[in-house]
């Protein structure tokens, strides 16, 4: 299979498991609300957020091994993958050693984390320590999805997490309608994890024997020096990430409650499953650029990142403007009027959205090229800004002005910098054609926001009308886009391969790069 045959499948994959997945959790949550009601989607909420801060003992060493994958793969050095992976093992094994450790730590003092502890929800702790033992169980085998996706592979754990998600949602949803018992819907989240990382390992030593082989070289001096330097920076990095993302929810349940976090967790739920889809798309391109940029000169690197920065603008743009307009009339006739946010703090929601998702392909490419070092204080800075004006704004205006620090934060620090760093250290041009190229995406997608928006608003309420709202929103924006940037080399190159792609699916598997793997 060649490459870009591979990353069709990855993306067809992606689309396909992602909205089952989403399709799923929907309906679980639905019944997660019948059952246990908001009390408990904050509590799941805050539980998920303090765990994630426990993912710093990862010390981002994930992302620096990805790194350090991508050429010995490109050059086939089973050795030095060998060597690699082993590392790996040792240190994700410590890792989930230690976050249970931390975690467990932390038990008697979770009173800390929230405004005032629900009275109606018993063995709160438990709860705590099942939802950390599904956290730390999926260190032990993570490692060799890593593989995968360096190896552009990533469909065979998407086929196994979707096929795993099934089975579990709907024996999840089961017990809750049978039971309404948290504690077994917990158990068997457990018991999906640790079947689904036992697949893909099972699955990585099937397609890469190797991997089994006991004879492995200890690494050469060279790759570990460039790998400790690489996991220093981003220890930073990952600090940053964890203040910046895995917060809200916390100071939500400490500064207005957990209630208002369990409203805030279907907000970002929706956002979540959009986060994981656009993740699933760029997991399927990026070891695609990672193979470019090992292999070819940098112009191609230059080229590559200019069309995808244009997707990106084109994707989040659209992508937020259905969410300003849906928001309410999805949550409305999914959960009901109760579970509605004021309209300011869903702007603040989406602004975040577009904004950090707009980060995404200049990291990416930062990722690829090696790039952690020159940025590394820049999260810092950012998580201690954030934290204190959360916490300043929140006792003033509750949610929206918590995700107003997030914005601001944001804006001050990681907005500018990491384009500045990926240009003059990465693809080595002037990064101000990218500063210029992205206020005029923001100013055509406000614009585009704006018409749908006033299209949408006479809408009332009911299904029908969401479909409606729904037609706008596609047709409105995406003709704006195609009006604004048909001459664009952008626009014409991803036309051309758009109709190669509708080619060869027309063709059938033949074309489509020989035989499937």
């Amino acid at each position: 299979m060649d490459q870009g045959a591979r990353i069709r499948k990855n993306i067809k994959y992606a689309v396909a498991g992602e909205l089952l997945l989403a399709a799923l959790k929907f309906i679980s949550r639905r019944v997660f609300v019948l059952m246990l009601g908001r009390e408990y989607l904050g509590l799941n909420g805050l539980f998920t957020d303090v765990l994630s801060m426990l993912s710093l003992a990862e010390l981002g060493f994930s992302v620096s091994i990805t790194y350090s994958l991508y050429r010995p793969v490109a050059q086939g050095d089973t050795e030095l993958i060998k060597s690699l992976i082993r590392l790996y093992r040792r240190v994700y094994w410590t890792v989930g050693l230690v976050v249970l450790a931390v975690g467990l730590s932390l038990t008697p003092f979770l009173r800390f984390f929230v405004k005032e502890m629900p009275r109606d929800i018993p063995h709160i702790p438990l709860i705590y320590v099942l939802n950390l033992a599904n956290a730390s169980v999926s260190y032990f085998f993570a490692y060799k999805s890593t593989l995968l996706f360096v190896h552009q592979k990533k469909y065979v754990e998407t086929a196994i997490r979707a096929g795993v998600s099934l089975a579990a949602t709907g024996a999840q949803i089961g017990v809750l309608v049978l039971t309404r018992n948290y504690l077994y819907y917990l158990f068997l989240a457990i018991a999906a994890t640790v079947v689904q990382n036992a697949a893909v390992s099972w699955n990585a030593d099937r397609l890469y024997p190797y991997l089994r082989e006991k004879d492995v070289r200890p690494l050469p001096a060279e790759v570990l020096t460039e790998l400790r330097r690489n996991v220093r920076a981003m220890l930073l990095h990952r600090i940053g990430a964890v203040a910046v993302f895995n917060t809200d929810n916390l100071l939500i349940s400490k500064f207005v409650g957990v209630a208002a976090a369990g409203l805030y967790s279907n907000y970002m739920m929706i956002r979540g499953f959009l986060n994981i889809l656009v993740s699933a798309l760029f997991d399927a391109i990026t070891p695609a650029l990672g193979n470019l940029t090992a292999t070819q000169p940098e112009e191609h690197g230059r080229t590559a990142f200019r069309r995808l920065n244009f997707f990106s603008a084109w994707l989040f743009g659209w992508m937020s403007i259905c969410l300003f307009c849906l928001y309410d009339p999805f949550i409305d006739i999914w959960l009901g009027q109760g579970y509605l946010l004021s309209r300011p703090a869903v702007l603040l929601i989406v602004l975040n959205f577009y904004v950090n998702s707009m980060r995404i392909p200049v990291n990416n490419t930062k990722s690829v090229l090696g790039l952690f070092w020159d940025d590394r204080y820049k999260s810092i800075l950012e998580a201690v800004f954030n934290l204190v004006l959360s916490v300043l704004l929140a006792r003033r205006w509750g949610v929206a002005g918590i995700l107003t620090g997030t914005l601001i934060s944001t804006l001050a620090f990681p907005f500018w910098c990491e384009p500045l760093v990926l240009h003059r250290r990465g693809l080595r041009i002037s990064p101000w054609t990218y500063f210029a190229g992205y206020g005029a995406h923001l100013a055509v997608t406000a614009a585009a926001g704006g018409l749908t928006w006033l299209l949408c608003r006479p809408a009332g309420g009911g299904f029908g009308w969401f479909l409606w709202r729904c037609l706008l929103c596609v047709l409105v924006p995406n003709g704006v886009y195609l009006i604004v940037y048909r001459k664009t080399e952008e626009l014409t190159f991803f036309k051309r391969e758009g109709r190669t792609v509708l080619k060869r699916l027309l063709q059938g598997p033949d074309a489509c790069g020989g035989p499937t793997e």
